[in-house]
C-alpha cells in the first residue's frame, strides 16, 4: 500500500513558483484529500452496515414476505381455471418470472414450497434444482468462454467448480504476463538511461544525503539530557536510518517536512530535475490511494448494502431512509393489489395486462 507521505504545501505565493512546484503542491494536496476520504469511508462502511443488519434487511424481509403473500394468493386464485388457452399459458410465465425471483432472493432461495411451485407452472417434469442446474451449467459456458476469449486461458467448464484449479491457472497466466513485462523492462533496460536522467538520479540521492545529515544533526540522541527525549529521538532515528539505508528518497522528504515543519521554503533545496522525480513519486502515491480508496469503500469490499452508499454521510442516510421507506411502501402496495385481485374481474384484466420480461403474448 501507499508510504503515507504527510507532507505540507508550500507557503510561497503560487505566482513565485515553477510549474514542478505547483504540481508538487497539488498533489500533496490530492494525498491529503485522498487519506481522509479513506478514513471517512471506512467509518461510512460500517455504519451503512450496523444501520443495514439493523434496519435495512428487516424492511426487505418485510416486503419479500410481502410478495410470498402475493405469490400464494395469485397461485390459489379461485378465478385462474377461467382464464382461456392463451391467457393461462400467460399465466404459468407470470408465475414462473414471480417465483423465480423470489427464489433468487437471500431470504427465500431455500423455501421448498416455492420451488415445488416454479417445477408446477415450468411444466417439464424436471425438480426446480434439475432446472436450477441446467441454468447455472449455462452460466458457467458462458462464463469459461468469456475468461477465455478475454484473457486467452484455457478454463473448461468443470474448472469452475474447483476453485483451487482455477486459482493455480490465473496464477500461471499471471507468471506468464510478469515474466513477458520483464523481458520488455530487460530490453529497456539495455537501452540504456539519458544522460539527463542519470544526472536527475545523481542530484537526487545528494539531496537525499544532505537531508538525512540534517536530520541526524537535529535528532541524534546522544548529546540529550532528557531521558524521554532520548528515547524518542532513538525510535525517530531509526526511521530515519531505515529510510536512508533502503533508499526511500520520499520518505526522508517525508521526514524532514513533518519532523521539521517549521520551515516555509520546502523547495530551497530541489531544482526542477529534483521535483520532477518527487513528483511520479507523489503520482504514483496518488494512483495508490485511489485503488485503497475503492477497496475499503462497500462497493470495493462487498457490503450487502453497497447500493445505499453516498460518500457523504447525510446523503447515504437518506439513501437509506427512502430505501427503507420504499420497502414499507411496497408492503402497502402488494397488500393493496391481494385485496383486488380477490376480484374476477381484476384477477383477468392483471393477467391480460401484465407485462413479461421476455415479451411472447401479445
Amino acid at each position: 500500500m501507499s508510504k503515507h507521505l504527510q507532507i505540507v504545501q508550500v507557503k510561497q505565493p503560487d505566482k513565485t513558483l515553477s510549474k514542478e512546484q505547483k504540481r508538487f503542491n497539488s498533489l500533496v494536496k490530492k494525498i491529503e484529500t485522498l487519506r481522509h476520504e479513506i478514513e471517512q469511508t471506512k467509518e461510512l462502511d460500517l455504519e451503512l452496515r450496523r444501520i443495514g443488519e439493523a434496519r435495512v434487511t428487516p424492511a426487505e424481509k418485510a416486503a419479500m414476505a410481502a410478495c410470498r403473500d402475493w405469490i400464494m394468493t395469485l397461485s390459489n386464485s379461485p378465478f385462474r381455471h377461467k382464464l382461456g388457452k392463451k391467457q393461462s399459458e400467460k399465466f404459468a410465465m407470470i408465475m414462473l418470472e414471480e417465483v423465480g425471483q423470489l427464489l433468487e432472493t437471500p431470504f427465500y432461495k431455500d423455501d421448498v414450497e416455492l420451488q415445488e411451485l416454479y417445477a408446477q407452472y415450468e411444466d417439464s417434469g424436471r425438480s426446480y434444482e434439475e432446472i436450477r442446474e441446467e441454468m447455472e451449467q449455462d452460466v458457467k459456458e458462458m462464463t469459461a468462454q468469456m475468461m477465455n476469449d478475454m484473457f486467452d486461458m484455457e478454463i473448461d467448464v468443470d474448472d469452475l467448480d474447483d476453485p483451487e484449479k482455477i486459482h493455480e491457472k490465473i496464477n500461471a497466466k499471471q507468471a506468464e504476463f510478469e515474466a513477458a513485462e520483464r523481458e520488455r523492462a530487460e530490453k529497456r533496460a539495455k537501452k540504456g538511461k539519458s544522460d539527463s536522467q542519470l544526472a536527475a538520479e545523481s542530484s537526487v540521492k545528494k539531496t537525499a544525503k544532505k537531508i538525512y545529515i540534517d536530520l541526524i544533526r537535529h535528532f541524534h540522541p546522544d548529546k540529550e539530557p532528557d531521558e524521554q527525549r532520548r528515547l524518542e529521538k532513538t525510535e525517530v532515528m531509526k526511521q530515519i536510518t531505515a529510510a536512508y539505508e533502503a533508499d526511500d528518497h520520499l520518505r526522508l522528504l517525508e521526514l524532514q517536512m513533518t519532523l521539521l515543519n517549521e520551515r516555509d521554503n520546502v523547495f530551497a533545496d530541489f531544482d526542477n530535475a529534483q521535483l520532477k522525480y518527487f513528483n511520479q513519486t507523489l503520482q504514483e502515491q496518488v494512483a495508490e490511494l485511489e485503488q485503497e480508496r475503492y477497496l475499503v469503500s462497500p462497493e470495493g469490499n462487498g457490503n450487502l448494502y453497497a447500493m445505499l452508499y453516498a460518500p457523504q454521510r447525510p446523503w447515504m442516510l437518506a439513501n437509506i431512509e427512502q430505501h427503507i421507506r420504499q420497502q414499507k411502501e411496497m408492503v402497502k402496495g402488494i397488500q393493496k393489489n391481494i385485496k383486488a385481485v380477490q376480484q374476477e374481474k381484476v384477477f383477468k384484466e392483471f393477467v391480460k395486462y401484465y407485462e413479461l420480461e421476455d415479451d411472447f403474448f401479445f
